[in-house]
């Protein structure tokens, strides 16, 4: 392993995507980042992804003779023993062989998996996991997810859907989500549910921030609750009652050591999200793990799936190369 100290990792999202050189550690040695030509097409974004590995690795001033893997974290549906992207429709991806196009100009392995699952796997060996045996983190951002890792293994469940806590049910006749099915739990806490509730409900928003009401986001909303707006109030009321419910069932159903929560929302002061979440699980999950489970902010940040990617080869059990 000392002749190949390095791994690569690629964070693939709708919008950027991002590239890290880390060593064995997880520890970030270069960055890189691009735009995600989604619309191009399948072909246009591993030919970027192919190109932006040469960048990362110039940037750390080494070559991919010194790598010991790629690893790539996908914004979808991912068969990970198979290599294979089965259904990202925010970059446009349906049965997409990426491991096996990756390979062919970088012979080293590469591995695969669900972005979410990729930060459990980050924030497992390297984050507020490392020590633990089971862990489960949750994104809160334009949607919401979930990657677990479970007995030191990623849990991707039989048919592979694990960890799809953001379509978990909350509201029999809730709102449309995106999935097709009502009372999602992100038509309530995900972004997009925020920033429309908020548009919806809170008087005068645009003279509120002094800005156009089309261009606000989810930090404006939490800025006008902390400044005591009650409209504002009680949408992050609700956001923690509602992300509070999913983290319960979550909890109560697979007994986790730790849930750590990342994404953009996970930016709002904390005595308006992660302080109210922790009280609302300590008075709602089940009695004998409520007082043991622990919940925190990732130490890993935004930076959880792209430095889970660069280390996937580590649970490489799971992972075939293809």
């Amino acid at each position: 392993m000392d002749d190949k100290p390095f791994n690569v990792g690629v964070d693939l999202g709708g919008t950027n995507i991002k590239f890290c050189v880390t060593n064995e550690s997880g520890t970030i040695i270069s960055r890189h980042k691009i735009t995600t030509p989604a619309v191009s097409g399948s072909d246009a974004i591993i030919e970027a992804v192919v190109d932006s590995i040469s960048v990362v690795l110039d940037a750390a001033n080494t070559t991919i003779s010194k790598v010991n893997s790629i690893g790539l974290g996908i914004p979808g549906t991912t068969d990970s023993q198979k290599g294979v992207v089965v259904f990202a429709p925010n970059i446009f991806m349906v049965n997409c062989e990426i491991v096996k196009a990756i390979q062919k100009v970088y012979d080293v392995p590469v591995f695969a998996a669900q972005d979410t699952r990729a930060a459990a796997w980050g924030e497992f060996s390297v984050g507020a996991g490392k020590g633990l045996s089971s862990i489960a983190i949750v994104t809160l951002g334009t949607g919401i997810g979930c990657g677990m890792v479970m007995n030191g293994k990623i849990f991707h469940g039989a048919l592979n859907t694990a960890g799809e806590i953001g379509h978990q049910v909350v509201e029999i006749d809730g709102p449309l989500c995106n999935c097709g099915r009502h009372g999602c739990l992100e038509t309530f806490a995900g972004g997009l549910a925020i920033v429309r509730e908020a548009k919806a409900s809170i008087s005068g928003l645009g003279n509120l921030l002094w800005k156009d009401t089309d261009s606000v986001s989810v930090q404006d909303v939490y800025e006008l609750a902390r400044r005591g707006n009650v409209s504002a109030r009680r949408i992050t009321d609700n956001v923690v009652k509602y992300v509070g419910i999913g983290l319960v069932s979550l909890i109560n159903i697979t007994s986790p050591e730790l849930v750590s929560l990342s994404g953009g929302i996970c930016n709002a002061p904390a005595e308006l999200l992660v302080d109210p979440l922790i009280d609302f699980v300590r008075n709602r999950a089940y009695c004998t793990i409520a007082s043991s489970i622990s919940i925190c902010r990732s130490p890993l940040g935004d930076d959880a799936p792209l430095i889970g990617a660069a280390l996937l080869h580590k649970e490489a059990v799971t992972y075939a190369v293809c």
